[in-house]
């Protein structure tokens, strides 16, 4: 839950970057910085090219991609599409952490800011939560304009929240699901539930075979993957068909397929690709050219 210093510290230049200049200044900064490549924005061509410009001129303009990057609007869109059956229990959800009321909540929990992501907090055994702690980490996270970060403008345009969802069990899969134009073009697994990444990332095409590119951040760790699979991949392309690039995040829990997320900018768009040059391929797989028009 707590972060290191060095990361407090950057958090802290970002947002002062952020504050100083445009949003695509910072981004073309970024890009150079982690990528090692110059930013193109008027002819992208990489993936993480095409997401930098759906992050900087699209999704800031798309409501329904404003709804859907909020953790608690975003089930109302789920409900529209008729997949309420994918969404996990809310047990409250308040608009600053002095609200809670501790004593109602179950002896296992999960608590969430709606406007950012690795806001998470796990709770196994309510007994050995420190409340004081927790409301004042969840109070810091709501002051944070998440948006500043990484330059996602979309992110700041959440009414800020706190929601207590059902502990879903130990050891689930988040299955992160690459949609491009509609149709599934690759996964990633990503350790367990609330644990971000973790130690290891691995990549897979949409059969299930291991792809050919890594994310350089990170280890591989061969993972057995969910009967669910088909299904998941299926329910992925359904509720991602509105949107040009958005990655859908979905559990296997015990046999039922859980909705986590919809993420517009996955990597705060600078996924570190390896090689560099499955960045080029993977954007040839993403057509943005009539989003591009319309803003023209």
């Amino acid at each position: 839950m707590q972060r290191g210093f060095f990361y407090k510290i950057r958090r802290y230049l970002q947002v002062k970057a952020y504050q100083a200049v445009s949003p695509e200044f910072v981004s073309r900064l970024y890009f150079r910085i982690l990528l090692g490549y110059k930013l193109n924005l008027k002819n992208p061509r990489t993936l993480n090219e095409k997401l930098q410009w759906l992050k900087l001129y699209y999704y800031p303009k798309d409501f329904r991609a404003i709804q859907c990057a909020d953790k608690y609007a975003v089930r109302e869109y789920i409900k529209r599409m008729g997949k309420e059956e994918l969404l996990n229990d809310i047990l409250f959800v308040w608009d600053g952490a002095n609200e809670i009321k501790w004593e109602e909540l179950p002896k296992q929990f999960v608590l969430k800011c709606n406007h950012g992501s690795r806001y998470n907090i796990i709770v196994r055994d309510k007994k050995e939560l420190d409340e004081m702690k927790v409301k004042r980490q969840l109070n810091k996270w709501l002051k944070e304009d998440f948006s500043k970060f990484n330059a996602e403008p979309h992110y700041g345009m959440i009414p800020k929240k706190i929601i207590c969802e059902k502990y879903l069990g130990s050891g689930v899969i988040n299955y992160n699901i690459y949609c491009f134009n509609g149709k599934a073009v690759f996964f990633s697994l990503a350790g367990g539930l609330g644990d971000g990444v973790g130690e290891h990332l691995t990549y897979y095409y949409p059969d299930g075979t291991k792809a050919a590119f890594k994310n350089r951040a990170y280890p591989i760790k061969e993972c057995k993957l969910s009967p669910l699979l088909p299904e998941m991949i299926k329910t992925a392309e359904f509720l991602a068909k509105d949107f040009p690039m958005v990655r859908v995040d979905l559990y296997d829990v015990n046999g039922r397929i859980v909705f986590s997320e919809m993420t517009f900018t996955p990597g705060g768009a600078l996924i570190p690709l390896e090689p560099v040059k499955s960045d080029f391929e993977m954007g040839k797989r993403l057509n943005i050219s009539d989003v591009m028009k319309r803003r023209k």
